[in-house]
């Protein structure tokens, strides 16, 4: 007789959340989240070697991961605003109007994150805030004009619905050449099946 085989248990091993993060200030892993747990709404984020402190909105199911996300977000603020303003100088020049919309709408929201941001603050100067506003409704209105420019041309340059409708290719080189919508509908076998 033999002896009976265990069944061998596996156990699996739970990944966990941080607690402790990276701080973009100085580098070293000593960034906590304090007061999460006590009612008001907001949690500090703080750096145990430089320093670096800052109280975030929370939720009531906010766990320290969100609240250092959020962090990083306002950290990082001021550079993507300037990284913006590059970007859509290159956006003009190339009239990549879809790409500038986007840009615009990015800065009008980071614009009011920032005044919201200030407002949050103990002592804050109410003209500031007022600047970061009118940016954003600035921003805004480019957004909507950039949404209009997209708009006109592509009616300026015809609807492309059907890539083999509107443009046939060109036997010698293979460049596809561009047809006229009035060309197509004077083609007798336009709608026959």
């Amino acid at each position: 007789m033999g002896r009976r085989k265990r069944k061998q248990t596996t156990y699996r091993r739970v990944k966990k959340l941080p607690k402790i993060f990276t701080c973009p200030q100085c580098g070293e892993k000593s960034v906590k989240v304090e007061n999460l747990r006590e009612k008001g709404g907001f949690a500090t984020v703080k750096c145990g070697n430089c320093g670096l402190e800052k109280e975030v909105l929370i939720n009531s199911i906010s766990e320290p991961v969100d609240a250092f996300g959020d962090f990083i977000d306002i950290y990082y603020a001021e550079q993507e605003i300037q990284r913006l303003k590059k970007r859509i100088n290159k956006l003009k020049e190339n009239k990549e109007w879809g790409e500038l919309a986007f840009a615009f709408s990015i800065l009008s929201d980071l614009c009011r994150v920032k005044a919201a941001q200030l407002l949050d603050e103990g002592d804050y100067d109410m003209d500031e805030i007022q600047e970061w506003k009118e940016k954003s409704s600035k921003y805004k209105s480019l957004e909507k004009d950039a949404l209009l420019e997209l708009e006109t041309s592509e009616l300026e340059s015809g609807i492309k619905t059907d890539e083999d409708s509107l443009f046939s290719e060109h036997e010698e080189t293979g460049i596809k050449k561009k047809k006229d919508i009035e060309d197509l509908f004077d083609d007798p076998g336009f709608l026959e099946f």
